[in-house]
């Protein structure tokens, strides 16, 4: 897929006011709403506000539209196969096979979706079925109002510019895509059935962050991955256990709300001033939303929540990127053939 540009600060210099007001309103209105599980929806919305790219177009809402659909199409699958272990099986692999094939060749985000969203459907599926509802439920509330929100906020403070972002994907180009494809599925399926045997929801990032490595075509990619978001998980739990230490302090709705507005606007800022790729800031700060968020609303108490973040996404890249190499190593032929290869000097 591509990797997220560097905003310039002339063409859109609202984009940190944009995003921190975006998710201020999903937090205000997740109680008077009904999400019991609002981080996810927050987190989403984060990153679609914060991933706007150039002039205003019908794409920016294209990704808050399809969230609520995607949510209940992929929960109402999850739901009535469930029961059936083979069904269930099946209907995954053939959707990770899909969503992978999408990201690793064409550079689509859509392949994300058809991977991560039935992911985290299934795994609330297994955990319980009022884990499936709420999450659904949170999907397509924190859905419809990240489409408000982008209304609102564009129309308050637009990009100042005229130029329509087109994104530039970098697929990758194979001379065995069948062999490629079924290595990076395997990897995938492992760490989704593994998580599937703990029965733990908590645990979902683990597939979910898989995605991102095996849909990276080269070693470069994955390394930047696991130094953007294993960094990012790092140092976006440490800025979450800071917030949680003041609202302990001061345990108070103004005081939460400020507190993720202020993580918000700083981090997203530092997408365009900060000398990190901007995608490390966007993942600091979803981190951090996700522990702050986790810890309050969540069954597991904030040590618990930081430890399986920090650890778990980590140790899961580490273990991708080294599983995936050796595979690769073993099965897939490398590209050296003559024609490649610098001529001969005369």
């Amino acid at each position: 897929m591509e990797t997220l540009p560097r905003v310039d600060p002339l063409e859109d210099p609202y984009l940190a006011l944009r995003t921190m007001l975006g998710v201020v309103l999903l937090f205000a209105l997740a109680e008077p709403l009904g999400m019991s599980q609002p981080m996810l929806p927050i987190a989403i919305g984060m990153s679609i506000l914060s991933g706007q790219r150039g002039a205003l177009t019908p794409r920016t809402f294209a990704g808050p539209i399809m969230l609520p659909i995607i949510a209940i199409i992929f929960s109402w699958l999850a739901a009535v196969t469930v029961n059936e272990p083979m069904l269930f099986i099946m209907m995954n692999v053939v959707l990770a096979a899909g969503g992978i094939a999408l990201m690793l060749f064409r550079g689509s985000r859509a392949g994300m979706m058809l991977t991560v969203f039935p992911a985290m459907m299934s795994i609330s599926a297994l955990y319980n079925e009022y884990a499936l509802v709420a999450i659904r439920d949170s999907m397509v509330s924190g859905g419809l109002m990240v489409g408000v929100a982008a209304v609102v906020t564009n129309l308050l403070f637009p990009p100042k510019t005229k130029r329509v972002h087109v994104e530039r994907p970098k697929p990758h180009v194979s001379r065995n895509p069948a062999v490629e494809l079924g290595i990076r599925v395997a990897v995938y399926l492992a760490v989704l059935i593994a998580t599937y045997a703990t029965n733990n929801i908590s645990l979902l990032i683990a597939p979910i962050m898989m995605v991102f490595v095996c849909a990276e075509p080269d070693h470069g990619g994955r390394l930047e991955q696991v130094v953007d978001r294993g960094g990012g998980t790092v140092i976006g739990a440490i800025v979450g256990i800071v917030a949680l230490f003041v609202y302990n302090l001061v345990p108070q709705f103004i005081v939460l709300l400020l507190l993720l507005a202020a993580i918000t606007y700083v981090l997203i800022d530092r997408m365009t001033t900060g000398p990190a790729r901007p995608q490390y800031y966007q993942y600091v700060c979803s981190v951090a939303l996700v522990v702050v968020l986790s810890s309050i609303y969540g069954t597991n108490s904030a040590f618990e929540v930081v430890v399986q973040r920090v650890s778990i996404t980590v140790g899961i890249m580490l273990a991708g990127i080294v599983l995936l190499s050796l595979l690769e190593a073993m099965f897939v032929q490398r590209d050296d053939s003559p024609e490649e290869l610098a001529p001969v000097a005369s």
